[in-house]
């Protein structure tokens, strides 16, 4: 993907703030007019500050989308039909919630964001892609690391070759309700898993992603790929203490964003230029 050769439409989610901030700015002084960026913002208000303190260049723009929200889903994919030519060359989903509570309700705002959000957004923007396009979703190497420590039976599911998006719902619907019931071991999880909810959303992602590229490559040649930026400080973490910081979580993002096709390999996992195990892999030596 030649960033000289033609003029891209960007369209990052959660970009008013922390990492997704940090990507809207490196693309801002990188690419000059060269592409259109689009800051996703869920709040309005917060998404035209950021345009603000980005100095509002002319090649971006806001775009408010609210991934919990189908209604909101469907109404930025009309205006990127209406104001941007409806193409679209990359998505990178970065948009995300956690908190630690193990609560049903929290789980399933937390798998609205990140989980059915992703999904959604990616379904009704996939007409939009462009030939060579590319869909970046950004997960987590904790998702690795929940099924590291989960079951063997388990890794097996969401590591399945022929996984569906209906199989993988119903492994995302099945992990919600054991947190009503306090029944994650029957399932195969390890409630001493960190951060246990969110991790499993991100689990969820890096299979979904593997999911999408099955789906989607042929037709136009779109990569999708999932992408880990590293435990960055973010208000997500509440800025922790020890973390790196976002511009370098933007850097790992970036990377599979500009890197060329022939360094990356569809529907895989990346984090800092190197690409991680599949889900299901890192227990197979064992």
């Amino acid at each position: 993907m030649s960033s000289a050769s033609q003029q891209r439409v960007i369209l990052v989610t959660g970009a008013n703030k922390g990492i997704g901030f940090e990507i809207v700015k490196k693309l801002a002084e990188e690419s000059s007019n060269n592409n259109v960026i689009l800051l996703g913002s869920r709040e309005l208000k917060r998404g035209q500050d950021a345009l603000v303190r980005l100095g509002s260049p002319s090649h971006m723009h806001l775009l408010q989308l609210d991934l919990s929200s189908r209604e909101s889903i469907a109404r930025a994919t009309d205006e990127i039909k209406c104001k941007y030519g409806g193409r679209l060359d990359v998505v990178i989903n970065n948009a995300a919630t956690g908190e630690l509570e193990l609560t049903v309700d929290l789980a399933r705002e937390m798998f609205s964001v990140n989980y059915y959000g992703i999904k959604t957004l990616n379904e009704h923007l996939f007409p939009l892609m462009q030939e060579n396009g590319r869909v970046v979703n950004v997960a987590s190497a904790c998702g690795l690391t929940v099924l590291y420590e989960a079951s063997k039976d388990l890794q097996e599911k969401y590591s399945l070759s022929t996984l569906t998006i209906e199989e993988l719902d119903r492994l995302v619907e099945d992990f919600i309700s054991a947190v009503g019931t306090n029944s994650f071991e029957e399932l195969g999880y390890n409630p001493r898993s960190s951060y246990l909810i969110y991790s499993v959303t991100k689990a969820a992602v890096i299979a979904l992603t593997r999911i999408e590229a099955r789906q989607w490559s042929g037709a136009k040649n779109v990569l999708v790929l999932s992408v880990c930026p590293g435990f960055c400080a973010t208000d997500l973490n509440k800025n922790a203490p020890g973390a790196r910081p976002a511009e370098f979580g933007a850097d790992s993002i970036l990377y599979v964003v500009n890197a060329p096709e022939t360094r990356l390999e569809n529907g895989c996992f990346y984090r800092d230029g190197q690409l991680l195990p599949q889900i299901g892999m890192m227990n197979r030596k064992n």
